[in-house]
């Protein structure tokens, strides 16, 4: 339960970046302009933008969840069961959220919909979401990896290999302490010691591998482990971390708490 809870709210985190942020308020000043649904003769522009920034965000944002619970219920990442899933579960609480929204803060300029009608409205959106995810987005999705069978001379040896089992996943030849995962398209580069390497995973499932390593998620597409940091360093008002390598990794606004934490700040 604890694991799915970390999966669902690691995942949750992404909704958080510029491009989702953007779109949220690109809808929002669109429908505010034009008014839908009545709006535009009821009440003014603050009052529509106002609205419908509400309506955007909490669409987005329980959209966004129903997927996400698809997934930690057991749905596969990008499969026809995550999209139809989730695509109900999101019309459910978005209906819920807009009908409360319209009928409790604007109720006096506007008439809530039957909630009915309104989640039939909805369920035709984000059937149409799951539609597209399904068959724009899972051609890309990176494929399942299946683990490669071990010589059986080798199980003893794996049992008691002392390193996480992400390390693992590393070509032969490359060894020394994991020392940074960053990402990159549908990969995860692995920097250790020696070296780097590539390898085709989601980086949520990378940092679960890394076991009890000591480390941080200092940025949605960086991780380091705690002994790899040597400093911190400013430039033009952003923050990096210095690793022993002399690689610079740089820290996200909302990571910084946890470097004051760690004593890093």
């Amino acid at each position: 339960m604890k694991r799915k809870a970390r999966e669902f709210f690691s995942g949750y985190r992404t909704m958080l970046s510029i491009e989702i942020m953007g779109i949220v308020v690109l809808a929002a000043l669109i429908a505010a302009a034009t008014g839908p649904f009545g709006t535009y003769s009821s009440m003014g522009f603050a009052g529509r933008l106002g609205y419908w920034g509400l309506v955007s965000g909490f669409s987005v944002a329980l959209g966004y969840a129903g997927f996400l619970l698809a997934r930690v219920m057991g749905c596969s990442v990008y499969s026809f069961c995550q999209n139809a899933f989730g695509a109900v579960v999101a019309a459910v609480l978005i209906t819920f959220a807009v009908w409360t929204v319209t009928e409790y803060g604007f109720g006096e300029v506007l008439e809530a919909p039957s909630f009915g009608f309104l989640f039939i409205n909805v369920l035709l959106i984000t059937a149409a979401v799951g539609l597209v995810r399904q068959m724009m987005i899972e051609p890309r999705a990176p494929a399942p990896q299946e683990a490669e069978p071990e010589p059986e001379a080798n199980l003893t040896e794996a049992v008691e290999d002392p390193r996480p089992r992400l390390a693992r996943r590393l070509p032969e030849g490359l060894g020394g302490a994991i020392l940074h995962l960053s990402v990159s398209d549908h990969h995860v580069d692995i920097h250790t010691e020696s070296g780097s390497a590539s390898v085709r995973m989601r980086l949520g499932d990378a940092i679960e591998a890394m076991d009890d390593v000591p480390g941080m998620r200092v940025h949605r597409s960086h991780w380091v482990a705690r002994d790899a940091i040597e400093g911190v360093a400013q430039e033009n008002g952003r923050l990096f971390l210095i690793l022993r390598t002399g690689a610079r990794v740089p820290v996200s606004r909302g990571a910084r708490p946890k470097l004051e934490d760690a004593g890093l700040l």
